[in-house]
């Protein structure tokens, strides 16, 4: 039998005979080929393991006699030889004949193998194969190096020996061998200390865990690490590992839907050492979500499930400190209370220390912060967190890489499903629009659904109409139960309490915002802290639901609303309103400078700061956002801010009126009405105001009634401005009844009073309007003569507002020419215009214009649109003229009941509005007149 050696001194031995290999150069050539044995070994490479920086004066010659003579000292072995490959020599053998190879193809099994006896065995045989200090004959930097990675490999493998010797009971063996500190480290001297709490010598074992941290601190600096924590941990309880803890409390037995959210939890703690957090307001089911995720999963974790409620947000109680749920955490975990650190930090650690090999899932419900949850961290990998908290907890999302699950409201299937499961399907499909109702009143809160059907459960006889009514009338006292953890109004006081001053100062103040959402300038501006929107979004009691856009759920607010009114004084409130209300009087003339460029002269000045739109398009969606929020604090400021109601009535004139807004402006120009004084011009342009967006909804005879009291201030004062819009409207209102010398009449002393004021676009307007007057009286020649005025006026001003309509009033006057491939192309420019504009007014106009020139299904479709657009907004007389084209269209295809349909509405609306239509329509349903599309009425007034 062969065997070359490397584990101690060079040597070859052949039937138990050491064989002589020579002087130590000729031994280093050997050592460095078994190393690489079954591995060619270059020439220079030889060179350099041999004699490092100082070589022979011809080296490959020295080096080829040593190989020459170890080559014949190898052929009297069998399979062992040196072969010549290349630039290099190889030496031939089986590896398992060479210690080292054989030594670490022991090792690679013992440590592949399940059986830890077996793989004991293995490493005992490994480890007998070293006879000292590798190479120790041997001397060279290249020998060095090799040595100590030699030496780190066996060290590994008495380790790993050692650990398999305590888990199958063999400590004595570990206590046997000798102990030096500066071998193996914390491993080694872990190693014995277990080894000796195994046999039964405890306070020899603490000895020797105190000589080891005392040695670390003195020479290192450090503590003990996670392994000798853990064993100091389990010598301290007495042994073993402990209980296995399972302190989860009973899920609740009516949890339904949140499937996605189970489904998140799965992945976020699919790994050991996960922390997940479920964030959200209160109210939402955040602890029911997570005893369901870890009941369902407990199995995933054998040693156990810790459970805390921190009561971070509890309306009833203060919160539990950190030291004390660590305390419980230990004794849960078996340690003695006499056993237990004095010092927090000290329990702490010795937490740490007792959970860092187990694999325990930890659930911390109702974390008031970051702060809060750290302490409770486990140590080691081994350990999954489950984190609950009405704030997002980011300090530990950042520093601890925890997965974030925000928990938004139940949907309204998950809803019903919810109060389904409580009160029974058949309940609610008993009384299905009261459910509806209070499933709309409950938001989505799953709390409040709780609260809702508890209620019922205790009156069972008792109509859900009448908790619905309730409900209604007062949402936040329906939902108290008087017990403040089953109150909603006290849930939301524990998070509204957990905040700063200055947080809580701003959570009030949003509950002055009179609609659902608001922009993140104006909520700055309200709260005069850009910081606060943050802060309340990572408390979960503001979202921010769309970009830039945030809002609270309404029972929030509600409660924010009381707060408000009941914390602040009414200066207070006047000084936040105002704030507000400045941000969007500055925000509005900014925007509505660039949504319609040339009529500065309808707009008051305002004083601020003023952003800045990047493009119209920018612009018009800002107005769009904000529309319904400006709209609403008009209505509801209190009387102090009048000036500030004025003024937005007028900034958004123009706006309203393009984007048939004619409801919304009817009721802002209606309060700014009211708060102006008589005789002055703002009363003048508020009265002018009404009475235009009155016109659109078909409210003649009160129109002309504000408009005359316009026209009569405008004369007085001498306002031409006033005079002439409040005029156009006047001419409207004859034109549309009919009354075309007293239109005609108006709209010339429109013109004359626009050419007074000086601006161009008021005269393009008027132009545009008399142009449309003789369109509708048949004089095709005329309106085309005005109407290339007015366009001519659009294109000097490059106004796409004046010049839309100009395009629109141009195709009818072609169609009445006979001229419809040009009216055609008008039409078909005006829809352009209006559509990147944003201009419904125009856009139904120039649908219904359209579609008087086409016949078959395209007219069908574009009268359905026309009438789609025209009912969103109110617009009566262009609903009239669609619903009149749908019912000449479906009686020239046959579909007499759907004409008939169509032209008694269409009937009804000219009546309305006493147009000479009316009459028209009336023969079409006896049967005495064929149908004709005669000329129809315009705006008045046209965008600019």
């Amino acid at each position: 039998m062969v065997e070359l050696r490397v584990l101690g001194a060079v040597e070859v031995v052949a039937g138990g005979i050491r064989l002589d290999i020579g002087h130590a150069r000729q031994r280093d050539v050997l050592a460095a080929l078994l190393l690489d044995v079954g591995r060619a070994v270059p020439v220079d490479r030889l060179i350099d393991r041999v004699w490092g920086e100082r070589p022979p004066r011809q080296p490959k010659n020295s080096l080829y006699a040593y190989v020459s003579r170890l080559r014949a000292l190898l052929s009297t072995l069998d399979g062992v030889t040196i072969e010549r490959e290349r630039d290099g020599y190889l030496l031939v053998a089986d590896p398992l004949v060479v210690d080292v190879h054989r030594f670490e193809s022991l090792l690679r099994r013992a440590r592949a193998t399940a059986d830890d006896h077996a793989a004991l065995a293995l490493y005992d045989e490994a480890l007998a194969l070293w006879r000292g200090t590798p190479l120790s004959d041997l001397d060279s930097p290249w020998v060095d190096g090799v040595r100590s990675e030699l030496e780190r490999k066996h060290e590994e493998a008495v380790l790993d020996r050692d650990d398999l010797r305590l888990r199958t009971g063999a400590h004595a063996a570990v206590l046997d061998r000798p102990v030096d500190d500066a071998l193996g480290g914390e491993r080694a001297a872990a190693q014995r200390i277990e080894a000796l709490f195994l046999d039964g010598r405890p306070a020899d074992a603490l000895r020797e865990y105190e000589r080891v941290r005392a040695r670390l601190a003195d020479e290192l600096g450090a503590d003990p690490g996670p392994r000798l924590r853990d064993l100091h941990g389990r010598i301290l309880t007495g042994g073993g590992t402990g209980p296995e803890p399972r302190q989860l409390p009973a899920a609740a037995p009516s949890f339904s839907g949140r499937t996605a959210e189970l489904a998140a939890l799965d992945r976020m703690l699919a790994r050991d050492g996960a922390v997940a957090v479920i964030s959200g307001a209160g109210g939402l089911g955040k602890t029911w979500l997570a005893v369901r995720w870890a009941t369902d999963h407990a199995s995933r974790f054998p040693d156990g499930q810790l459970y805390v409620d921190l009561r971070g947000f509890d309306p009833a109680h203060e919160p539990v400190p950190a030291e004390h749920a660590v305390r419980g955490f230990l004794g849960a975990l078996g340690v003695a209370p006499a056993s237990i650190p004095p010092e927090p930090d000290g329990q702490a650690a010795l937490y740490r220390s007792l959970t860092a090999g187990r694999r325990l899932l930890v659930v911390l419900d109702n974390a008031r912060d970051t702060r809060h949850v750290m302490p409770l961290l486990p140590g080691g990998p081994s350990c999954s967190v489950l984190v609950t908290s009405c704030h997002e907890l980011g300090g530990l999302l950042t520093t601890h890489g925890a997965s974030a699950l925000p928990l938004r409201t139940l949907d309204e299937d998950q809803a019903r499903e919810l109060l389904a499961h409580k009160l029974g399907a058949a309940r609610l499909a008993g009384e299905p629009e009261a459910a509806q109702e209070i499933l709309d009143q409950c938001g989505g809160l799953a709390l409040a659904l709780a609260i809702v059907a508890a209620r019922v459960a205790a009156e069972p006889r008792r109509r859900l109409a009448e908790l619905a009514a309730e409900l209604r009338e007062s949402r936040l006292d329906a939902l108290d139960t008087g017990e403040l953890a089953a109150s909603l109004r006290a849930v939301f006081d524990a998070s509204y309490r957990s905040l700063s001053p200055a947080a809580a100062s701003a959570f009030r103040l949003l509950g002055l915002v009179p609609t659902e959402d608001i922009g993140r300038a104006a909520a700055t501006a309200l709260l005069g802290d850009a910081r606060a929107v943050r802060v309340l979004c990572a408390a979960h009691l503001l979202e921010e639901h769309q970009p830039g856009r945030f809002r609270m759920h309404d029972l929030v607010k509600l409660y924010a609303a009381e707060l408000v009114a009941t914390t602040d004084d009414a200066t207070t409130r006047l000084a936040a309103s105002t704030r507000l209300f400045d941000h969007y009087l500055c925000s509005a003339s900014a925007a509505t400078d660039r949504f319609s460029p040339h009529e500065p002269y309808l707009r008051p000045a305002v004083a601020g700061p003023r952003p800045s739109f990047a493009s119209d398009e920018a612009a018009r969606a800002w107005l769009d956002a904000e529309r319904a929020t400006m709209l609403a604090l008009a209505t509801s400021v209190p009387e102090a801010l009048a000036g500030h109601v004025v003024h937005l009535s007028a900034m958004l004139w123009r706006y309203l009126h393009i984007g048939a807004h004619h409801y919304e402006a009817l009721a802002l120009h209606t309060t700014a009405l009211a708060l102006t004084r008589p005789g002055t011009r703002e009363r003048g342009f508020a009265d002018q105001a009404v009475g235009m967006t009155l016109i659109f909804l078909g409210r003649f005879d009160t129109a002309a009634e504000h408009l005359a009291q316009a026209l009569s201030l405008a004369l007085r004062q001498r306002n031409d401005l006033l005079e002439c819009i409040t005029r156009s409207g006047i001419a409207t209102i004859e034109d549309i009844r009919g009354h075309r010398p007293a239109a005609r009449e108006q709209l010339h002393l429109a013109l004359a009073a626009a050419r007074r004021t000086g601006h161009a676009l008021l005269e393009g307007i008027a132009l545009c309007n008399i142009g449309e007057h003789h369109r509708w009286c048949g004089d095709h020649p005329k309106a085309v003569e005005y109407l290339r005025q007015s366009g001519r006026i659009a294109e000097d001003l490059g106004s796409a507002g004046l010049g839309g309509p100009v395009l629109a009033a141009l195709g009818s006057a072609y169609a009445g020419l006979g001229r419809p491939g040009e009216a055609d192309d008008h039409f078909r420019r005006a829809l352009e215009f209006a559509r990147a504009g944003g201009n419904t007014n125009l856009e139904v106009t120039a649908l219904n214009e359209l579609a008087a020139t086409k016949s078959g299904a395209e007219a069908f479709s574009l009268y359905e649109k026309a009438l789609a657009l025209a009912r969103r907004s109110g617009h009566l007389r262009e609903r009239a003229l669609a619903q009149h084209g749908l019912g000449v269209a479906h009686r020239a295809a046959g579909n007499h009941a759907e004409a008939t349909s169509h032209l008694e509405a269409a009937l009804a609306a000219y009546t309305e509005l006493r147009a000479p239509e009316a009459e028209e329509i009336r023969g079409l349903l006896g049967g005495r007149v064929e149908p004709s599309r005669a000329g129809r009425s315009g705006d008045g007034l046209t965008s600019g």
